[in-house]
């Protein structure tokens, strides 16, 4: 600490000391050990005015801190990366048993761990970030004056290293392990949530390389271990990402399901594991989905097919009636326009997941078959027209009130809250009209509004649970001019019907309708498998994984959330999962994910770690000396500690509060 520090916590200690004087000498009432409790106050302000200040304490130990060494090591997935005839990470082992000699040795990467020499693992790292900076702040912490850092150089947090290293006042060695070696990756693999079967799946990937720029990159689609498509591609620069698409002939399982399809680049690489990635697709004859069924024009369908698409994953058929038995389609490009027969949208109404009925009701009343599909138990998602008769839902609606309703900012608390925190509803244009109804019992409002900003609020949507299924009542007309603007009006009207959509579909799971199901079914390395259980009402869930040879890998009891669990991390792998009740495994959901061995580790470039040591430091500075900062130590806190506790003991044995 620098002597104008001194020089200031001096005057501060000195105001304290004052203060506890005339605290007790003015404020309190006179009388027995007032000079004792002025010192404990007094002691502690300036206890507590140090540890502000936060000096750096002379450090003798040799181990812990002080001129000692300490080495960090680099944990990630990288080190496992051939350098001549041996990983990296063999060599860098051997270098760290060297250095830290009875020494304890700092693994980084996805967190920081202390590990002995002799207990480092002789396998291949597993880490899917390398983050230097927390492992550089722990041994400034510590008081450590030097550090070796061994590393192949793939540092993610690079950037936040060199503006930080220089004020933590540390004498960093860094040791760059192995040589740039050439790799090709498959950076990114999008596929549809759904295909008809016999039609055209259009795969898209996205490759990136270093070290082989302009080589052919031979690309191929496996199904089932068969190889269904291929594609070459010409390889990037480093740091760019070549695009392509495979068409393959959707092939659909019995009565239809999940087909997983492989994505890899042939010939593989010295890191095969960023070579090949999997992407699920429900491939049916005649896939259900969403019905969207409107009976006038409107915008109102234009925006809202897209967004129930890209929410649920599953496929959205848009039909408008034109006349008294002419339809129309709904969509997007060629489709749009078409004329289709009523049989069609008989069909796929009467197959939907979820029915959407739009304008409904008043002059414009639903055929009388639509009025029987409506009658199932599934989810429905209705747009009022008029009073809605016709339409089964626990509402009485009167004609809706044409003024300008402004959506209040304030949130209800409801099921799909956490959606819709944050958003910027006071920047939403008004909307045109409100059927104004009895909030039924158990219905929740995901928003209100206010007529011309003034009165009472006014619920814009009602959702509910009735005769076993789940319903949405739009109350509201001219949401449509939210999707019309960019930026916030267009998230927030995203957003809203994603949310309602999704707790719409919570019960049927997608296109299954399974009970329980993965939240993601190709699951990030190193990442938690996580669980969607709308189907069990318990308070945990049994999750079975079965690898591809028929052995239980994980078979855990995990806490169920509201509708969701967390089974933690799992090896990369392809899986077969069964999720059921504790006590009932005759209600298991089974089904397949995908534990990617892809991580971006793998092509991370080397940063220039020796060059940053002339950057800007971000604070006050360098820290002045070697030693351990105080606030790293532990008896300022339990001088404070004592020092309050006496101080309060003996004000209540004498008589004070």
């Amino acid at each position: 600490m620098s002597s104008i520090a001194w020089m200031l916590f001096a005057v501060g200690s000195l105001a304290a000391v004052a203060g506890a004087v005339f605290l007790y000498r003015r404020a309190e009432t006179p009388g027995r050990g007032r000079g004792l409790l002025t010192m404990l106050r007094a002691a502690t302000l300036v206890v507590l005015l140090l540890l502000l200040f936060d000096p750096e304490l002379p450090s003798l130990n040799a181990a812990g801190g002080g001129r000692a060494t300490r080495v960090l090591l680099d944990a990630s997935l990288s080190m496992g990366l051939p350098d001549g005839r041996e990983p990296r990470w063999t060599d860098a082992v051997r270098q760290a048993r060297r250095l830290a000699r009875d020494g304890e040795i700092l693994l980084f990467g996805d967190r920081v761990r202390p590990v002995a020499p002799d207990s480092l693992p002789d396998g291949s790292p597993g880490d899917v970030r390398s983050e230097l900076l927390p492992a550089l702040q722990a041994v400034a912490e510590a008081g450590v004056s030097r550090v070796v850092v061994l590393t192949d150089g793939a540092v993610d947090d690079a950037a936040a290293v060199s503006r930080w290293a220089p004020r933590l006042g540390l004498d960093v060695e860094y040791r760059v392990l192995g040589d740039e070696v050439a790799d090709r990756a498959l950076a990114e693999v999008e596929a549809p949530g759904w295909a008809h079967a016999g039609q055209p799946l259009q795969l898209r990937y996205g490759v990136a390389a270093r070290g082989s720029a302009g080589e052919p990159i031979a690309v191929e689609v496996l199904q089932g271990g068969v190889v269904v498509g291929t594609d070459t591609i010409v390889a990037p620069e480093a740091g760019r990402v070549s695009g392509g698409t495979i068409s393959v002939d959707a092939t659909a399982p019995e009565g239809g399901g999940l087909v997983r399809y492989d994505v890899r680049i042939e010939g593989g690489d010295v890191a095969p594991d960023d070579d090949e990635r999997s992407a699920y697709v429900y491939v049916s004859e005649d896939p259900a989905g969403v019905a969207l069924v409107s009976f006038q024009p409107d915008w109102e369908p234009r925006f809202l097919q897209p967004v129930l698409a890209q929410a649920l994953g599953v496929p959205v058929g848009g039909y408008m009636r034109a006349g008294p038995r002419d339809w129309v389609r709904i969509g997007a490009g060629a489709e749009a326009g078409e004329k289709i027969d009523e049989a069609a949208v008989r069909s796929a109404v009467e197959r939907a997941d979820l029915l959407v009925l739009h304008g409904v009701g008043g002059d414009a009343g639903a055929a009388g078959w639509l009025e029987a599909a409506v009658g199932r138990a599934r989810p429905l998602l209705v747009f009022p027209a008029g009073s809605a008769t016709g339409v089964p839902l626990p509402l009485d609606l009167a004609r809706p009130v044409e003024d300008d309703w402004y959506v209040s900012a304030d949130v209800p608390a409801t099921p799909i809250a956490g959606m819709l925190a944050g958003l910027p509803l006071e920047q939403v244009p008004p909307l045109q009209s409100v059927h104004l109804t009895a909030i039924p019992d158990g219905a929740w409002a995901p928003l209100v509004a206010r007529r011309g900003r003034r009165g009472a609020p006014q619920p814009v949507a009602l959702a509910g649970e009735s005769e076993g299924r789940r319903w949405v009542a739009v109350l509201a007309q001219g949401y449509w001019r939210w999707a019309f603007r960019q930026g916030e009006p267009r998230e927030a009207y995203n957003r809203l019907f994603s949310a309602l959509s999704g707790w719409l579909m919570e019960t049927r799971s997608g296109a299954g309708g399974e009970p329980a199901l993965p939240m993601d079914r190709v699951v990030a390395r190193g990442e938690p498998v996580r669980w969607l259980t709308p189907g069990f009402d318990t308070d945990s869930v049994r999750v079975r994984l079965t690898g591809q040879d028929g052995a239980v890998v994980q078979d855990t009891v995990v806490a169920s959330a509201p509708d969701t669990a967390s089974t933690g991390v799992v090896a990369p792998g392809h899986y077969e999962y069964s999720i059921f009740p504790p006590e009932d495994s005759a209600a298991a959901a089974t089904g397949a994910l995908t534990v990617e061995r892809y991580s971006a580790e793998y092509a991370s470039a080397r940063a220039p770690l020796e060059a940053m040591r002339g950057a800007v430091p971000v604070g006050r500075g360098p820290r002045s000396g070697p030693g351990r900062p105080l606030h790293a130590t532990a008896w300022p806190y339990i001088l404070v500690v004592l020092l309050v506790a006496t101080e309060w003991v003996l004000r209540r044995r004498w008589g004070l509060r």
